[in-house]
């Protein structure tokens, strides 16, 4: 069965069945994987924050970014 196939069905469950999936999912990333992806992310966390305290990237306002996202979402 392809992701697409996948994705397909799993899109169609009720949403409760759609969370316990995830937790499935999530559970089945062995601790090395899972340790393995924090430690990208915290880097990239890092990187960003200095950034920020560099004056090399700039932020925006949470309202304004979930506006803009919601605006996205109803074309």
């Amino acid at each position: 069965m392809s992701v697409t196939a996948i994705q397909d069905e799993i899109l169609g469950l009720p949403a409760p069945e759609r969370a316990r999936l995830i937790d499935v999912l999530w559970d089945s990333i062995s601790g090395s994987e899972l340790k393995a992806r924090e430690a990208v992310w915290a880097a990239e966390s890092e990187r960003r924050i200095d950034a920020f305290d560099a004056g090399k990237l700039t932020a925006r306002d949470a309202a304004d970014v979930f506006a803009d996202l919601k605006k996205g979402l109803q074309k």
